[in-house]
């Protein structure tokens, strides 16, 4: 079950849509780029999340093209899921960020808001509140 949710949350993270205005120039420079999905975890709320939880191995339904999130210098957003035919899904958008905080929108519209929990200039770590449990998200800049 909690595989699914993993999935589940993983890949409506990747539908959604982000852009980047920073109040912080060098972690917005640094968040500028693809990354791929590497580990999902996922956690009861109430959780205190400090960046050290146990994480699983991504689980890509495509054996041969992985997951990724882009993320433009002037706000746009692309997000590509391969289902197990290798067919792209996903969708584009834009996506604000302050401070620690990444705002996602498809059509204008807000989809989600992810709190960074590290940020490098090779590996993001993410967090989301669902109504369930807490999902956190590592990706490595590819």
């Amino acid at each position: 079950m909690k595989k699914i949710i993993y999935l589940l949350s993983v890949a409506f993270l990747m539908l959604q849509s982000c852009s980047s205005g920073s109040s912080d120039n060098a972690s917005s420079t640094q968040l500028v780029g693809k990354w791929e999905v590497y580990q999902v975890g996922s956690f009861p709320p109430g959780t205190v999340i400090n960046g050290s939880e146990p994480l699983v191995n991504f689980q890509f339904a495509c054996p041969t093209i992985k997951d990724y999130c882009q993320f433009g210098s002037q706000g746009t957003f692309k997000a590509a899921s391969y289902n197990n035919s290798c067919t792209e899904g996903g969708g584009i958008g834009t996506y604000t960020k302050t401070d620690n905080i990444i705002n996602v929108y498809q059509n204008n519209v807000f989809q989600v808001s992810w709190e960074i929990i590290s940020l490098t200039n090779t590996t993001l770590k993410i967090k989301e509140l669902s109504t369930n449990d807490i999902v956190v998200t590592s990706f490595k800049k590819i």
